[in-house]
């Protein structure tokens, strides 16, 4: 191990004579501009040791990246063998899943001492978090950089280390790109303590970052590096580029999904790495974002998840119609996590994260919150309302607004949107707002009706053909010709309006969600349905005013496979089908 090689392999030519900040500032820049954060290594089985001689081989002569253990731990050497006053820090990330830092030490930064001021070094976070130029350590003090402004804040002996965050503007959306409001401007990053650490204290977590699944270097494989205008950032297959303060106060976000081929390429161009062993790319999703300070939120993503390429240009009736149809023939209505150990969560970031990210499906709290998302983000004037959902079997409303719903009102115009009903209760197309006119649909004629302020609607269905006779008096099957579906108000609200109802409908033995396992999915010509073991195939208008319903039981071990075929689902945990009689039509 020698400096000059190390300076080498950052390109660094400029004095080292003087242990001063300019000096450590521009060692600092170009190690973050040549060094990846990166955690590769697990992903192409590799082990990664926690042996200077070890970093510096990988880091310096194979001219790899490597996490904070590595990056920071050889620059700690270096600043060493220049005669910096340093030392090594230890610190706890903050994770905004949980919103709280971790309970242990996961993190390495550096503390030196220059002229009797302190600053924290720190070349091992990567992505948007990670600072150009060493902090002074003080408490309060707002520190701009290219990347955003940096702050400490320190109580009692403890130190809190935050960003504050620009907008974004993404390419090819129709309006700029900004946090979801429940994010806030500032983001926190991690808090330590001025203990002084060894590296030997991380050697524990060194070998559990490496082998436990329930870490995001396990669930992510990420390649980072800073550049001179913003930064460079490989996450499973996603490549983003990012341009600091392309416009004022604002920065470019350009997001790029990679075929597994291209992954290698991006690798050697953008990143120059060349890995000895093969890599395989992943990116477990429903995880906090650390990489690109985006919230992992953006419309390019989501129309990938639905297929829909039409225009964005206009607010109008026909692009709204376009996205939702696109919608409901991807995203199926399910519960499916009720019945396979998971919890369902209103908050906006793991709706988006299970429906767009892990290709699931939701209940309407979740399918039709992202769409009012979707669709506000796109200048829509869209606002929530909340329904009573309409009991068959106790021919009465409930007493509970379960069921959430979109009103868009266009050129003066309401039109109500639900992408969260399910089987042949789904609309097609968006509803406008009118009482008493029937609205012909490929899946029925429905209408609503006002009285007194309240919005019924009700859907007229057509005959039903069963070839299956074992199945012509199924309770799945609907036997009224029209069907009251539910009731609203136009009074506002909001998700938090459903927090309790969101808790109830998961747990309660009472209720229709906790009885059966649902899982249905509009097509191009009808819809399919899995209730418990019970696969439906509905086709519209087969005949003349006539719809085929389809019946076939399954077998356990069919049931996972139905879903990855017919539905393009893939759970995580193992499901427990069932199905409860009675309480719900198709």
């Amino acid at each position: 191990m020698n400096i000059q090689e190390y300076f080498a392999r950052i390109s660094y030519n400029e004095s080292h004579k003087d242990t001063d900040l300019q000096t450590l500032t521009l060692i600092f820049q170009h190690h973050i501009q040549a060094i990846p954060f990166e955690n590769l290594s697990m992903h192409c089985g590799e082990t990664i040791e926690l042996d200077l001689q070890s970093t510096y081989n990988k880091i310096v002569r194979k001219k790899r990246g490597g996490w904070c253990l590595e990056s920071n731990h050889l620059l700690f050497w270096a600043l060493q063998e220049l005669g910096y006053d340093i030392c090594i820090l230890g610190g706890n990330s903050y994770d905004p899943a949980k919103k709280a830092y971790a309970a242990e030490i996961n993190h390495i930064l550096l503390k030196v001492v220059i002229k009797g001021n302190s600053y924290i070094v720190d070349v091992g976070f990567g992505g948007a978090y990670q600072a150009w130029q060493p902090l002074m350590l003080i408490s309060g003090k707002d520190q701009p950089q290219i990347p955003g402004i940096f702050r400490f804040m320190e109580d009692n002996g403890t130190w809190y280390f935050e960003k504050v965050k620009r907008k974004h503007y993404i390419p090819e959306q129709s309006v700029p790109f900004t946090d979801t409001a429940e994010l806030g401007n500032i983001r926190k990053i991690y808090t330590f303590t001025l203990k002084p650490r060894h590296i030997n204290d991380f050697q524990e977590l060194n070998a559990y970052l490496q082998v436990s699944q329930d870490n995001i270097l396990h669930k992510k494989s990420i390649c980072s590096l800073q550049t001179p205008e913003g930064l460079y950032a490989l996450v499973g297959w996603t490549f983003t580029e990012i341009k600091y303060n392309y416009m004022e106060d604002m920065d470019l976000v350009q997001i790029t999904a990679l075929t597994d081929e291209e992954v290698e390429k991006t690798l050697k161009d953008k990143f120059n790495i060349v890995l000895e062993n093969k890599l395989i790319p992943i990116n477990v999703r429903g995880l906090p974002p650390n990489i690109v300070d985006t919230s992992d939120m953006n419309l390019e993503e989501y129309f990938a998840r639905t297929g829909y390429k039409g225009s964005l240009e206009k607010q109008d009736l026909e692009t709204l119609t376009d996205i939702f149809q696109h919608h409901i023939r991807a995203v199926p209505f399910e519960n499916l996590s009720i019945h396979c150990g998971e919890k369902i969560t209103l908050e906006l970031e793991p709706v988006y994260n299970k429906i767009v990210q892990r290709k699931r499906g939701g209940w309407c709290m979740e399918n039709n919150q992202l769409l009012g998302w979707v669709l506000k983000r796109l200048g829509y004037d869209a606002s929530f309302l909340g329904a009573y959902v309409f009991n068959p079997h106790q021919n009465a409303y409930a007493t509970i607004m379960t069921h959430l719903l979109v009103k868009v009102v266009i050129d003066g115009k309401a039109y109500i949107v639900d992408g969260g009903f399910g089987v042949s209760y789904q609309m097609w197309q968006p509803m406008e707002l009118v009482s008493g006119k029937d609205q012909p649909q490929a899946p029925g004629v429905f209408r609503f009706t006002e009285k007194n302020a309240i919005w019924y609607l009700e859907k007229m269905r057509r005959k039903q053909y069963v070839p299956n006779q074992n199945f012509s008096n199924s309770d799945l099957l609907e036997k009224k010709e029209c069907r009251k579906v539910y009731m609203f108000s136009l009074e506002p609200r909001t998700v938090e309006d459903f927090r309790f109802q969101c808790t109830y409908l998961q747990t309660s033995p009472d209720s229709l969600f906790t009885k059966k396992s649902i899982c249905t999915l509009q097509t191009t010509d009808g819809f399919r349905a899995l209730i418990g073991w019970t696969l439906t195939e509905t086709t519209y208008n087969y005949k003349e005013n006539m719809d085929l319903v389809e019946f076939i039981t399954l077998e356990d071990e069919e049931v996972e496979k139905t879903l990855k075929e017919k539905f393009n689902i893939t759970l995580d945990r193992k499901l427990v089908p069932i199905n409860v009689k009675g309480f719900y039509t198709i």
